[in-house]
């Protein structure tokens, strides 16, 4: 096992409920878009005012999507209306030794998103919060595109030309856990294979 200790961006956001699922597509979607490093095709998406550039691919829209249901289901079920869930890229790595080889996948960059949901009922309270989610979120997609674009060093080289050189997962805490324990658990773990 690698003591090695990925580089973490921490990202909070408060969303009104019923743009939850929207709200973490387009975050989920915009990380992807900024780390996968493939040959991708790029489309559009619109949240509120916004538009996003994503990754056009079925996979990852059925990954994201199986993703954002488990987490909705988890944050409905808590009665603190706040989840978290994460996104962490991998590097392949090789340990030759004399008559044997192993391979281990080592996270070099986690992203820890919180939630924190909120439901007005109040109309006015709630145009209130969809505005304010709205500069969030703005404010979000900025400040992810700010970090992927200063925070390079610590990519590993990509030492192949196969789709994408790093593999990734989004993970969800089950409510047992916290994110330092279930994160501990991925890297003791890290020699199975992650998602993508």
């Amino acid at each position: 096992m690698s003591h090695y200790q990925p580089v973490t961006f921490p990202v909070e956001l408060t969303v009104e409920r019923e743009f939850l699922n929207a709200a973490l597509r387009a975050i989920l979607h915009t990380i992807l878009f900024h780390r996968v490093f493939a040959n991708i095709k790029p489309r559009d998406m619109e949240i509120l005012d916004l538009t996003i550039p994503v990754i056009d691919d079925p996979d990852i829209d059925k990954l994201v999507d199986e993703r954002i249901s488990a987490f909705v289901k988890a944050v409905d079920s808590n009665p603190q209306a706040k989840g978290q869930i994460g996104v962490m890229f991998y590097e392949k790595r090789t340990k030759r030794a004399w008559f044997s080889s192993t391979s281990s996948d080592v996270c070099w960059e986690q992203w820890v998103i919180t939630i924190n949901v909120v439901t007005n009922i109040n109309e006015k309270d709630k145009q209130r919060s969809i505005k304010n989610m709205e500069k969030a979120l703005s404010s979000l997609f900025l400040s992810i595109l700010r970090t992927v674009n200063e925070r390079k060093d610590h990519i590993p080289p990509i030492t192949t030309s196969d789709g994408n050189p790093f593999p990734y997962q989004i993970v969800i805490p089950s409510p047992a856990d916290t994110w330092g324990s279930m994160f501990k658990r991925m890297l003791d773990t890290s020699t199975s294979s992650p998602s993508i």
